[in-house]
């Protein structure tokens, strides 16, 4: 991987848009370490949409935790793509299912999960929790992953724990 690596929007001038999602802004670049277990913590503390009935603002945070296989996500071009959603109608678990998807599809990773704490609307927080594997995981390694993510929490780089029902600082 001695190649210089090209980006579209990591070191350039952006043009930000807050419509629809798109996840062909969405960057990537090998993973360099594919020999080693490791995993990847993204946390975006101020993500918002709009509620698709009202109109109103949702605002809240959401964590990104995958285990890469091949590729990793250019963050920049995370921010871009989450950044979409400010004016985009959508319930907070579509939200947070269509972000999985499109991370899944774009990274081809072992595992990952997408957490989204939202504000409370009504006096109630809604708080979606998205995983995604590879196909064909071998149980196995999905429980190497889960322990990765697991030793993750315990560093505090992790909002919230699959599996344990609590959540840890972030």
């Amino acid at each position: 991987m001695n190649e210089p690596l090209a980006f579209n929007a990591l070191g350039r001038r952006t043009e930000y848009r807050y419509q629809e999602p798109d996840a062909s802004v969405l960057e990537v670049f090998e993973n360099p370490h594919p020999a080693k277990s490791w995993a990847v913590s993204l946390a975006c503390g101020e993500f918002t949409s709009l509620c698709p009935v009202t109109g109103q603002p949702d605002f809240g945070r959401l964590y990104i935790v995958y285990v890469p296989l091949k590729l990793c996500v250019e963050s920049k071009s995370l921010k871009l793509y989450l950044m979409r959603y400010r004016n985009h109608g959508a319930f907070h678990e579509d939200c947070v299912n269509t972000i999985a998807n499109d991370l899944a599809a774009r990274l081809s990773p072992l595992y990952l999960t997408v957490y989204g704490d939202f504000n409370a609307r009504g006096g109630i927080a809604i708080r979606p929790f998205a995983v995604r594997k590879a196909p064909g995981l071998e149980p196995e390694e999905e429980r190497r992953c889960q322990g990765l993510i697991a030793q993750l929490a315990q560093a505090g780089g992790v909002a919230f724990l699959p599996g344990a029902g609590n959540w840890a600082s972030a």
